[in-house]
């Protein structure tokens, strides 16, 4: 895997700046943009001067990342898992189900960051990895310099869910760790737009605004987890496509991909997931313009000497329709996303008129994603069913030669009207 990077001038002239997947950058980078006129009590002042040297990706394909666990984490010995063949195995089956890297933070020291990290270079996983010495000021340079050496290394782990009041150390520990390497990735990953507080949904775009002018990062990265037990039936929250409509803002207004989540696992209100709760989650975030996808986490898809049989396959089976799908979305120019259905989700819009070229589109049940986009000199609209427990029924109609795009690829002529299963996708072409 590979990232290509440049100057903030010419990747502001790249679509494909919202797209993403990898593993070495060279280059240039950029300092991004900071403010000091926020003033918001409940919002930490941005640094006058904040950003640092970061680098600017243009990626050649999608990032599939799982989330850690590949060890027994309650166990004080980790060194001894990573280094025993089961770790290997598993890591290996990961790779078959299509994941191309691998988080883990809950390490204890570098001694065994670098023991995943050789696991990785063996087995051709990237790594996103932390250890304590990482962010302790007097041996980040060498925790870098030691981390860095290894091929597998993707990206260095700053935070996941940093709470409001956290920025300026983690702004600090960010820009300490360029100081020595400038050519791998900081990772960060914020709460959805309901892990704040009761005024989170609200102000959740102004906060990813704060965000991107404050903390220097190269990509936007969230956990939303849309599909919940309500009454023992399954549901979607309520602020789910509001969360994809303020991610996508912020992420196009700062020029950063977006990486995305889905869970694979019972957690709370979530359910153990089914093959349309993955695609529901995945297709949408996809939609929406994440070009990556990673599952929380890893023992709910492998663990011990085996698979887990019900989870495995349906997630190797969304990689698998998603990479297909890579061709006709990476580097896509998302024009607009709009929502059919009786009642449309809060925060979003309803589909009144059709882009050029399309006469007609109609859904039954609670409706779909309708997201137009452009790619390599061709327009497209992809439709996603919001439902993950019923199969509409899809009308639509072109007033010019059209194309239907299985998610494998395959091109037929347009029919009149289509089954859509729950939680999946739809995908035309035209001219």
């Amino acid at each position: 895997m590979r990232i290509s990077t440049f100057s903030t001038t010419r990747a502001k002239r790249i679509s494909a700046l919202l797209t993403l997947v990898a593993a070495l950058m060279t280059g240039a980078c950029t300092s991004p943009t900071t403010s000091t006129d926020d003033t918001d009590p409940e919002l930490p002042l941005a640094e006058s001067g904040a950003g640092t040297c970061v680098p600017i990706m243009v990626p050649e394909e999608f990032i599939f990342l799982s989330w850690y666990e590949l060890i027994d984490i309650d166990d004080d010995n980790m060194l001894d898992q990573f280094k025993d063949p089961s770790a290997e195995w598993r890591m290996r089956k990961l790779a078959e189900a299509g994941f191309n890297v691998y988080f883990d933070y809950r390490l204890n020291s570098l001694e065994e960051a670098e023991a995943l990290l050789a696991l990785g270079d063996k087995t051709g996983m990237k790594i996103v990895v932390e250890c304590p010495e990482l962010h302790d000021a007097t041996q980040t340079e060498k925790t870098v310099e030691a981390l860095s050496a290894h091929p597998s290394l993707f990206a260095y782990n700053v935070w996941d869910e940093p709470e409001l009041f956290e920025y300026p150390e983690m702004r600090r520990r960010i820009k300490e760790i360029y100081k020595y390497d400038q050519t791998h990735l900081c990772y960060v990953n914020l709460f959805p737009n309901y892990g704040w507080d009761d005024w989170v949904e609200e102000r959740y775009l102004e906060t990813l605004r704060h965000y991107l002018r404050t903390v220097p990062v190269s990509f936007l990265s969230f956990d939303n987890y849309p599909v919940v037990m309500q009454d023992g039936n399954r549901v979607l929250r309520d602020a789910w496509y509001h969360n994809l409509e303020d991610i996508r803002t912020a992420a196009n207004e700062a020029q950063v991909p977006i990486w995305s989540f889905a869970m694979a696992k019972a957690l709370g209100s979530t359910p153990r997931p089914t093959l349309a709760d993955l695609r529901l989650q995945h297709f949408s975030n996809l939609v929406y313009g994440a070009v990556a996808f990673q599952y929380f986490t890893t023992r709910a898809i492998v663990w011990g000497d085996d698979i887990v049989a019900d989870i495995y396959p349906i997630v190797k089976q969304v990689n698998e329709e998603l990479k297909q799908m890579e061709p006709i979305f990476l580097g896509a120019d998302i024009k607009d996303i709009w929502h059919t259905g009786d009642s449309i989700p809060r925060g979003t819009k309803a589909l009144t008129s059709y882009p050029t070229g399309i006469t007609r589109i109609e859904t039954e049940g609670e409706g779909c994603v309708v997201s137009y986009f452009t790619n390599k000199g061709k327009q497209y609209v992809a439709l996603v069913n919001r439902s993950c427990t019923a199969t509409p029924t899809l009308d639509i109609e072109f007033a010019t030669e059209a194309i239907h795009i299985a998610k494998d690829g395959t091109e037929n002529p347009v029919e009149a009207s289509y089954t859509i299963e729950a939680g999946d996708i739809k995908i035309f072409t035209w001219k």
